[in-house]
């Protein structure tokens, strides 16, 4: 079998199913990605090497398959070529999460690509599969995104067999430029579509350097991992970097920079976040996790904002009721609904490890599988399955 990764970004479930496959005979991988240097150079290239070949994603690959290479099948987490480079092609979307509301008409350019590729999704598709993380997805899927059930499989998160058992610290010390073995370390992971962190609560200039003071009691590094650069305003951004500066404990990266996240999760003791997905991957971990409640009232008007090709659009949502797929009240650990409660969640994250252990699986039971370390092995079955038609 040949399979061809067609990459928005390289890292969690792409790459840790990339890694699955090299243990199988007689499996050929190629991976199309924006920059095959700046993999080459995180952490996570050294610990978990790809055979793979990698190759610089161009406009000509978009539209025509690697030269010399014929694939089976074609990977993806969110992008579609314009033109399919294999006879199949399955989508292992790039999160579970809560934002939404991922219906038809958001979803209508993914339909729109996936038809110019491979036929409608829309309708039973012998070519096409869409990877969903549990029976709830599969619902919403379906009923809401518009996907037919024949081309839906419910496979779990790929990259939840790799945090289920994460590598020793010490292995993972070379890439941090603080001590992560003797010192816990928080990572801080925030989505970027509410803008500021603590807008709704106060000033992040202020808020932050509070949180890192928290932090330094409790004698811990702190992980700054947001999204793309390219979201965030210039000053932002700089306010950033100064506030790295004046804390040695602390680091900064963005997605685009630093593309791999899993070292991250493995290397920390609690995340915080304002409902990224990336807390539905770390809740394999079974350390805790703090959601910050991103508005003040899920009735407040507010702007909502989105990544376009000609830059960010702000749209004025009338209720984040809109916005969310699923409930913020519905998660695996513990959610802060203002700042002093946010801190205190922090002394318990510190003080007790295992305080959202029950309750984290108790989400993956009910939403993702419950993180079983099957999830490879069902992606694998499904892949054979497509291409055997």
């Amino acid at each position: 079998m040949k399979v061809l990764f067609y990459a928005s970004t390289f890292g969690a479930d792409l790459l840790a199913f990339a890694l699955y496959l090299e243990r199988k005979p007689n499996v050929t991988t190629k991976v199309l990605l924006s920059d095959p240097d700046q993999f080459r150079q995180e952490g996570i290239s050294e610990l978990f090497p790809v055979k793979a070949e990698l190759m610089k994603k161009s406009i000509k690959n978009y539209v025509f398959k690697p030269k010399g290479f014929e694939p089976d099948i074609t990977i993806m987490d969110n992008e579609v070529p314009l033109r399919a480079p294999s006879p199949n092609g399955l989508m292992l979307w790039h999160g579970f999460g809560w934002k939404g509301p991922n219906d038809v008409k958001e979803f209508s350019w993914l339909h729109k690509s996936i038809r110019s590729a491979w036929g409608s999704a829309m309708e039973p598709n012998e070519n096409f599969r869409w990877q969903c993380f549990g029976p709830w997805d599969l619902k919403h899927r379906t009923e809401v995104s518009g996907f037919h059930p024949d081309n839906c499989r419910v496979l779990g998160a790929a990259s939840h067999d790799l945090l289920r058992d994460p590598l020793p610290k010490k292995d993972i010390q070379p890439y941090y430029p603080f001590d992560v073995v003797n010192r816990k370390t928080i990572l801080f992971a925030p989505t970027w579509h509410y803008g500021e962190v603590f807008s709704h609560w106060g000033s992040d200039a202020d808020l932050f350097e509070q949180l890192l003071e928290r932090a330094d009691k409790h004698d811990a590094n702190m992980i700054f991992r947001l999204h793309d650069s390219f979201r965030f305003d210039k000053k932002y951004i700089q306010f950033l970097e100064e506030l790295v500066e004046r804390h040695p404990n602390t680091m900064l990266k963005f997605k685009d920079q630093n593309p791999d996240n899993l070292l991250d999760m493995m290397v920390s003791d609690t995340l915080i976040t304002n409902y990224s997905s990336i807390a539905n991957l770390y809740y394999a971990t079974g350390r805790p996790t703090i959601h910050i409640y991103p508005v003040k009232d899920e009735d407040e008007e507010f702007m909502w904002r989105k990544h376009t090709a000609i830059g960010t659009l702000k749209t004025k949502v009338d209720s984040v009721k809109y916005i969310w797929k699923l409930p913020p009240e519905e998660h695996g650990g513990l959610m802060a609904k203002d700042f002093e409660m946010l801190l205190k969640q922090v002394d318990k994250a510190m003080e007790d490890p295992d305080c959202c252990k029950e309750k984290s699986q108790e989400f993956l039971d009910e939403y993702m599988l419950g993180a079983d370390g099957k999830n490879c092995d069902r992606i694998w079955d499904c892949i054979n399955e497509l291409v055997d038609n």
